[in-house]
């Protein structure tokens, strides 16, 4: 900073306490507005004499020249010296004798700054003594035309003098704000740090540290960054200005100032801090919203979680409220999930009790029956959940088919009685090598039966249960055929929603074949007739939309196609758990275990059946049809 700089500073800092006592006085003393408007308009005039003798861009400035410029000052300094004096005469001189004590202190000074030598520190205005420092003043409680009607923001203001600090807090406070003063910029940064601030109005030239070293710690600090700084300064040079911008301050403003533009330019800079709190508080919900999916997620969600955030009027708050509504939801439906697993485990373990009676020799039809004098019983082939399957001779057709009876236990339950009708209906839709094909659906003194192609062999769970694994070319054959299959059946639109190692079944020439559609239904079918409240399906091969009780799609016969081949290759399941609920847990929380751990997979493979396991079905191959194209490319 230069000598001539300096001094313009050291001039027009006492011009602003003369304008800004004044200005004050006159507010609050309009009966007194002719020595006051003199008052104001000398120190106007003062401020014209410094802008013209002693601009920004002057370099030089000789003894003689600061002569010039007092000769210049002192008719207007005189003038406002003689009006403090008229004033003083009034009857409300014990309310005003503080501020016109101020006024005529900071007139005097104006004509004792000098020029400094050039090897000279130069003669600062606060090294001078000040008549009058921080004297008591009376609070009127007057709030300015367009003063903020707003929360109070609390307000830091920093500078060196008494006088300078003394107008700009009462300012401040006129307009409504909570006001703080700093004598120096040491002090500003201890109140700064013990205290948090909506504004801090700063001076440049200060003892111990400097407006711009205050700036600076301010903005480079994250604690502080985004806490609002108005430079206020008798510097007016525009080296200084663009620093005070380029260090991260909100806006400067040279003394002396307009109050209406100090205000205008407070306010914005208010505005804008509000607005960048309510932004931060707004990405504060976010975040609370982001960590309330992640909690649903992790099963941690607590009901009410976003109250806070719920109450919000905008859409942010719509938000809350909806996505609070759905965890409950998602909440209640696991519940539901839960108990239709507990039931589902009382129906297997029924199960097995009954194939175990039937294992012994308690088969309902006995081998030569003749049921609806056409089906002659020959061999009990097995039991599942729906029924019994036998080996029977057409002796109408003279051929032999397997013939699948329904439990009569069930007969009971409608819904069951039309899910098996369905098997027929649907399963007849279907031609394809790979896709054992349904003959007739019958009724007989109480028996309901369906008539199947029979093949003579054992399924993929036979085999599994034999030899523990399966080797690659053997996996990619059955795999190849079973896709062909479902490419046949998802072209009629039937989703299987039941493939696993049981429903697939081999003939003594590796010829596969797919069974039992008693349990599928059209695509696109919603709530079709048994389904609801029941896990359809066997769990260890569903889809993790198939186990949610979702709509499912072709996607999830692929997904228990990737269980299959992964049984086939390894031998065991991806997902292994004590009991089926631990067991849905891992399909719909974990990944399935890395194929590089068993030797003699192909990588390629083994990325493939990874992708079918995928748990969001978008990332699965979108059809049948690109599985066997992804097969194909696999086994070249």
């Amino acid at each position: 900073m230069t000598d001539v700089s300096l001094l313009r500073h050291e001039l027009r800092t006492p011009v602003n306490a003369v304008l800004g006592y004044s200005e004050m006085l006159l507010e609050d003393a309009p009966g007194h507005q002719g020595e006051l408007e003199t008052t104001i308009a000398s120190a106007r005039e003062i401020l014209a004499a410094i802008d013209d003798r002693l601009s920004p861009t002057t370099i030089h400035f000789s003894r003689h020249d600061l002569e010039v410029l007092r000769d210049a000052m002192r008719p207007h300094q005189e003038r406002i010296l003689r009006a403090m004096n008229a004033l003083r005469k009034t009857a409300e001189v014990a309310d005003m004798t503080a501020d016109l004590d101020r006024i005529e202190s900071a007139a005097i000074r104006l004509l004792v700054v000098d020029l400094p030598d050039v090897a000279d520190a130069p003669t600062l205005i606060t090294d001078l003594p000040t008549m009058i420092t921080d004297a008591p003043r009376v609070t009127r409680g007057v709030r300015a035309a367009g003063a903020t009607t707003a929360a109070p923001f609390r307000i830091l203001v920093v500078d060196d003098v008494a006088d300078n600090r003394a107008v700009l807090e009462r300012r401040l406070e006129r307009d409504g704000h909570i006001v703080e003063c700093a004598e120096n910029g040491r002090v500003a940064l201890e109140r700064i740090r013990d205290h948090r601030f909506d504004l801090i109005v700063l001076d440049i030239m200060m003892p111990e540290v400097d407006g711009f070293e205050v700036l600076r710690r301010l903005k480079r600090s994250p604690d502080t960054h985004d806490i609002p700084v108005i430079m206020i300064s008798a510097l007016d040079d525009l080296e200084s200005v663009v620093r005070c911008i380029e260090e991260g301050a909100e806006d400067h403003l040279t003394k002396p100032f307009e109050p209406v533009l100090l205000r205008a330019r407070i306010n914005a800079s208010l505005d804008k801090k509000r607005l960048r709190d309510r932004e931060r508080a707004y990405l504060g919900e976010v975040k609370a919203i982001a960590a309330a999916a992640s909690a649903v997620e992790e099963g941690r969600y607590e009901s009410a979680s976003l109250a806070r955030t719920a109450l919000r009027s905008d859409e942010l708050g719509r938000l809350a409220r909806v996505f609070d509504g759905m965890a409950a939801k998602v909440k209640a439906r696991e519940g539901r999930l839960r108990r239709q697993v507990a039931g589902l485990r009382e129906e297997i373990d029924a199960v097995r009790r009954r194939a175990d009676v039937t294992d012994a020799g308690d088969v309902r039809l006995p081998i030569g029956h003749i049921l609806a004098d056409r089906y002659e019983i020959e061999l009990l082939v097995g039991v599942g959940a729906m029924g019994t399957v036998y080996r029977a001779h057409d002796q109408e057709l003279t051929d032999t088919v397997a013939l699948k009876v329904l439990r009569p236990e069930l007969l009971s339950d409608r819904t069951v009685l039309e899910r098996f009708k369905a098997e027929v209906r649907l399963a007849r839709r279907i031609s394809h090598p790979s896709v054992v094909r349904t003959h007739d659906f019958g009724e007989s003194d109480g028996v309901h039966y369906l008539t199947m192609e029979y093949v003579e062999g054992l399924t993929a769970r036979a085999l599994l249960d034999n030899r523990g694994r399966l080797g690659v070319a053997a996996v990619l054959a059955l795999a190849g055929q079973l896709t062909h299959a479902l490419v046949a059946a998802h072209a009629q639109g039937v989703i299987h929603r039941d493939i696993k190692p049981q429903n697939l079944l081999l003939d003594g020439q590796g010829s596969l074949k797919v069974m039992d559609f008693g349990v599928s239904r059209l695509a696109g079918h919603a709530g079709g007739t048994g389904d609801a409240g029941l896990l359809i399906g066997t769990p260890d091969y569903m889809a993790p939309e198939q186990l949610l009780g979702e709509d499912i799609d072709e996607r999830a016969d692929l997904y228990a196609t990737g269980v299959v081949l992964f049984e086939c290759l390894t031998g065991q399941l991806p997902f292994h758990a004590d009991t089926l609920v631990a067991k849905i847990a891992k399909v719909l929380g974990e990944d399935p275990p890395s194929l590089s751990a068993f030797d003699g997979i192909p990588q390629a493979l083994a990325t493939l059946i990874t992708r079918l396991l995928a748990r969001q079905r978008e990332t699965r191959p979108a059809s049948a049809q690109e599985l066997l194209q992804l097969l194909d490319q696999v086994g070249s």
